[in-house]
C-alpha cells in the first residue's frame, strides 16, 4: 500500500499506453471536427489544418440550417407542414450551439486531460490500475454505442429515405429527392450539377452533425468514467484503512488518511472541472431533445395514420436513437452519483474501532466531505440521473398529448 502513501513519488511505467487506450476512440472521433485538444503547442501547419476543419464544419452546419429555416418560413405556408419541419429545426439549431460550446471550452478540456494524465502517471498499485482500465473501457463502450445509434438513425433519414422515395413527377416537372426541403436563393438545387453537389454536401453535413452529438456524449463519458474510477479507488483505500500490521500503525494510518484526504479533494476539483466543461452542452441536449422527442413521437403517429411505412420506420428509429442518447447522459450521471454514495457508505461502515483513537477522530472530516453529493448537472439546473430521464420522457409525452389535441 506504499503506492498509495507516496503516490507523487511513483510513476506508472505503462501510463502512455494506458492514456492512449483511454482516449484512442475519443481522439479519432473528435479530431474529425477539429476539437480534440493538443496538450502541447502544435506546429503551425497543425493549427492551420485544425482551423480549416473548424471553418468547414461551421460552413456545413450553416449550409444545413439557413436554407432549411428559409424554406420553413418563406415557402411553407401551412401550420401542419411547418410543424413537420420544427423537429429538424430544433435539432439543427442545437448542434451548432453545442459545437461552438465545445470550441469555447477547449482550454477547460485541456485542464481535464492534464488531470487525467497525471492520475494515470501516478497510479502504481495493480488493483488501482485495473479499476481505472475498467472505467476507461466503459467510457469507450459508451462512445462506440452512441456513435452507432446516431449514425444508423441519421443515415436512415439522410440517405435511405430520400433514395427509397425516389423521384416525384408533377405534370411535366420531375422533382429529384433531396435529404430535406431547402430554399436556395441563388440557384435551383434540382438542376445538375447543383443537385449532386447539394445531395453530397447534405451527407457530409450529416457526418459533422452526428460527430458533434457523439463528441458531447463522448467527452462527458470520458471524464465522468475516469472520476468514477478515482472514487472507486478511494472506496477501496477506505476499506483497507484498518488492515495494517500493528508495527508503526499510528504513522501508517496517519499517512494513509492524509493520502485519502488529498485524493478526495483532487477528485472534487476534477468533478468541478467536468461540470464546467459539459454542463452547458448537457443542458442544450436535455432541453432540445425533450422537444425533439415530442415532435418525433408526433411524426411516428402521423406516419402510422397515413400508412406511410417509410416515414414511420425512419422516425421510429430516430426516436429510439434520441431516447438512447438522453438515457446515456442520465446513466453517466447516475453511475457517478452511485459511486459517490458508495464512498459515503464505505466511510461510515469501515472498521473505525480498529484504528488508533487519534486517527479515528480524523475520519469525521472524511465522512463530512463524503456526504457532500457527487452528481453531474445539466447547466446546474437538472441533475443527470435515472429520475431525470423519467422526467424528460414524461414531459415529452405530455407535450405530445397536448400537440395531438391541438392538431386534431
Amino acid at each position: 500500500m506504499h503506492a498509495m502513501i507516496e503516490r507523487t513519488d511513483l510513476r506508472n511505467s505503462n501510463y502512455e499506453l494506458d492514456i492512449r487506450y483511454t482516449v484512442q476512440v475519443h481522439r479519432l472521433i473528435m479530431g474529425l471536427i477539429g476539437i480534440w485538444p493538443n496538450l502541447e503547442k502544435p506546429p503551425k501547419l497543425t493549427r492551420f489544418l485544425r482551423g480549416l476543419v473548424r471553418t468547414a464544419c461551421c460552413f456545413l452546419l450553416s449550409f444545413n440550417l439557413i436554407p432549411w429555416t428559409l424554406y420553413m418560413f418563406l415557402i411553407v405556408d401551412t401550420f401542419k407542414s411547418r410543424l413537420r419541419m420544427t423537429g429538424a429545426l430544433c435539432f439543427y439549431s442545437m448542434v451548432p450551439a453545442m459545437y461552438c460550446t465545445l470550441m469555447l471550452r477547449e482550454d477547460r478540456i485541456k485542464e481535464c486531460m492534464r488531470h487525467m494524465q497525471e492520475d494515470w502517471r501516478n497510479v502504481q498499485d495493480t488493483n488501482d490500475r485495473r479499476i481505472m482500465l475498467d472505467k476507461a473501457k466503459a467510457g469507450r463502450f459508451i462512445l462506440i454505442c452512441t456513435t452507432l445509434f446516431l449514425f444508423i438513425s441519421g443515415f436512415t433519414y439522410r440517405l435511405i429515405q430520400p433514395i427509397a422515395r425516389g423521384k416525384i413527377v408533377i405534370g411535366n416537372v420531375t422533382i429529384r429527392p433531396l435529404v430535406q426541403g431547402n430554399y436556395f436563393i441563388f440557384f435551383d438545387p434540382q438542376l445538375s450539377p447543383a443537385y449532386e453537389i447539394v445531395f453530397s454536401m447534405h451527407l457530409v453535413t450529416g457526418i459533422v452533425i452526428y460527430v458533434v452529438k457523439t463528441s458531447v456524449c463522448g467527452i462527458t463519458a470520458l471524464f465522468t468514467m475516469h472520476a468514477c474510477g478515482q472514487l472507486k479507488m478511494l472506496a477501496v483505500w477506505l476499506e483497507n484503512l484498518a488492515n495494517e500490521d500493528q508495527w508503526s500503525k499510528d504513522r501508517v494510518v496517519a499517512l494513509r488518511l492524509a493520502a485519502i484526504v488529498v485524493h478526495h479533494v483532487r477528485i472534487r476539483k476534477f468533478l468541478h472541472q467536468i461540470q464546467n466543461v459539459v454542463g452547458e452542452m448537457c443542458f442544450i441536449e436535455i432541453i432540445g431533445s425533450t422537444l425533439v422527442l415530442c415532435l418525433l413521437g408526433y411524426y411516428v403517429i402521423t406516419g402510422w395514420e397515413r400508412n406511410d411505412a417509410l416515414s414511420f420506420m425512419t422516425y421510429a428509429i430516430m426516436l429510439v436513437s434520441f431516447t438512447f442518447n438522453i438515457f446515456i447522459l442520465c446513466y453517466i450521471g447516475e453511475v457517478l452519483s452511485s459511486q459517490g454514495s458508495k464512498v459515503n457508505t464505505t466511510c461510515c461502515t469501515i472498521d473505525w474501532y480498529c484504528l488508533p483513537s487519534k486517527e479515528a477522530r480524523c475520519l469525521v472530516l472524511v465522512i463530512a466531505m463524503a456526504r457532500y453529493p457527487t452528481k453531474l448537472t445539466a447547466g446546474k439546473v437538472i441533475d443527470l440521473s435515472f429520475s431525470s430521464f423519467g422526467a424528460v420522457i414524461r414531459t415529452a409525452m405530455a407535450y405530445l398529448n397536448l400537440l395531438r389535441t391541438v392538431t386534431l
